[in-house]
């Protein structure tokens, strides 16, 4: 089967990073619709390589990932609860697995409008709640849930960081994978386990290569920021 082991799919977030890994900057000047690009890499006009529909792609990440790791087949996922198709999730639910195995660990940022009409945001260290979760720590996140679209996620005072924007409170917290460090005027987070410096501000930072900073639209949630670092193996 030709998808059988296109490992190369497994180094792209989305689907979106995937078709635009086969165009060049000279094609968005002279075809100014995206749609249009994307359907003629879909016809093969840039490659001779198969190219995947969405539905294609994501299954065979999937896949191969249980392919990598086969001890993890059996271990149910909270993220096989997901009911819905908002992008913030859905990336959520990519990241559960790599996240749990300690390859991959990511931190969320989210802003949330309350019903009194003002905001709280925060940043959560994705596999530390999930843990926590599984764990059934007191005060712990419902990842469960949350998949289901049951309950909301929302940052709370024991998260890496919270910001209460009527009150003005700040809590700031160390978590099970990362310190909390203060960068001028800014955060930056430290990783316990291989001690890179995670930037919050990633855009001319000298630590910018430790990290991949992805944007998420969500219907639900509005803007959601993923911080992702692959964690390195001590040698």
């Amino acid at each position: 089967m030709a998808m059988r082991g296109d490992f190369n799919v497994l180094k792209f977030n989305t689907y979106e990073e995937y078709l635009r890994s086969f165009t060049r900057m000279d094609e968005y000047r002279y075809l100014s619709s995206k749609r249009m690009i994307n359907a003629l890499i879909k016809l093969g006009y840039r490659t001779n390589t198969t190219i995947y529909e969405e539905a294609e792609f994501y299954e065979l990440q999937k896949n191969l990932l249980l392919l990598l790791n086969p001890k993890t087949a059996t271990t149910t996922l909270f993220s096989s609860h997901l009911k819905s198709t908002d992008p913030a999730l859905v990336a959520l639910a990519r990241r559960e697995e790599p996240n749990m195995q300690k390859k991959l660990s990511t931190i969320i940022l989210l802003q949330l409008r309350q019903r009194s009409g003002f905001d709280i945001s925060g940043y959560i260290d994705y596999e530390d709640s999930l843990s926590a979760c599984a764990q059934h720590k007191l005060g712990a996140l419902n990842w469960k849930g949350i998949f289901e679209g049951r309950i909301m996620l929302r940052p709370n005072q024991d998260h890496l960081s919270f910001y209460d924007w009527h009150s003005g409170k700040i809590s700031i917290n160390h978590s099970g994978n990362y310190e909390i460090i203060h960068y001028g005027t800014s955060l930056m987070f430290k990783h316990k386990g291989d001690h890179k410096f995670i930037p919050v501000t990633v855009a001319d930072n000298m630590y910018k290569d430790n990290v991949k900073r992805s944007l998420y639209m969500s219907p639900i949630y509005g803007c959601v920021i993923l911080y992702d670092h692959v964690v390195r193996k001590a040698t």
